[in-house]
């Protein structure tokens, strides 16, 4: 089984500094809709992920009016199950960032507890957890603010959340390297290695280059580890596990 996560960017274009500063800047600040979805290409995200081969995909930075486009796409693509989770409002549209979960394998998304968000830049891009009745198993894919007090909230509320016993995969866009992570989750095994996902985007990149996109599993051994790069300044990172 090979299970994947991407954080997708809009679908805006991270392979430019100053496509990215104006895409991210139109997204959160940008009052006019018809700006802000000139910017963004959903192709990009099916390429990746059609190249990724992954069973089961967490996605991340979903903008709310994309759900219709990225379910139609998806599915074509052999994706039938599909659920999304919200996180934090953009300033000015007010329009909801989300996760989602996308299976060739059958799941439903179960409750989960209000996390803590704050409606403000980097106030977290949502949570999502959804159960795989044949195999038996949980997948929770997360996009965790970048302001540490905020995140620290974040992972005592994952940390709760994973007292249940069983099958699990914790993936995500977590906003800090596994260095800090690894106390909240002594009782998962991190099978991304640490491996360097953000920023590719040029002179960022320069700056900002570390660990961030993790996969964590429960009673799962991973076999492959690798990576993909689109347009994100994020690498796809997949695993395949058994």
């Amino acid at each position: 089984m090979r299970v994947a996560i991407y954080n997708q960017m809009f679908g805006l274009n991270g392979k430019s500094f100053f496509s990215s500063i104006a895409g991210h800047w139109a997204i959160h600040f940008q009052g006019d809709k018809e700006r802000i979805w000139a910017r963004t290409n959903l192709d990009r995200t099916m390429d990746i992920i059609r190249k990724s081969n992954a069973d089961i995909i967490g996605i991340c930075e979903i903008l709310e009016g994309q759900e219709d486009e990225l379910k139609e796409k998806l599915k074509k693509i052999g994706y039938k199950y599909i659920h999304f989770g919200e996180g934090h409002r953009t300033k000015f549209r007010k329009l909801h960032i989300k996760v989602a979960i996308a299976s060739k394998k059958e799941c439903r998304k179960e409750y989960i507890e209000q996390e803590p968000i704050e409606n403000k830049l980097g106030g977290g891009g949502g949570f999502i957890d959804c159960f795989f009745p044949r195999l038996k198993l949980n997948v929770l894919n997360v996009h965790l603010g970048t302001r540490n007090k905020l995140r620290t909230k974040q992972l005592k509320f994952l940390k709760n959340h994973l007292k249940r016993k069983g099958k699990f995969i914790l993936m995500g866009d977590f906003n800090c390297s596994y260095g800090k992570l690894r106390k909240y989750f002594s009782d998962l095994n991190i099978v991304t290695n640490e491996l360097r996902t953000c920023s590719l985007t040029p002179i960022i990149k320069w700056f900002f280059w570390k660990d961030c996109d993790h996969i964590f599993v429960r009673n799962l051994k991973c076999v492959h580890l690798g990576f993909i790069e689109g347009f994100s300044d994020h690498r796809l990172v997949y695993v395949d596990l058994k």
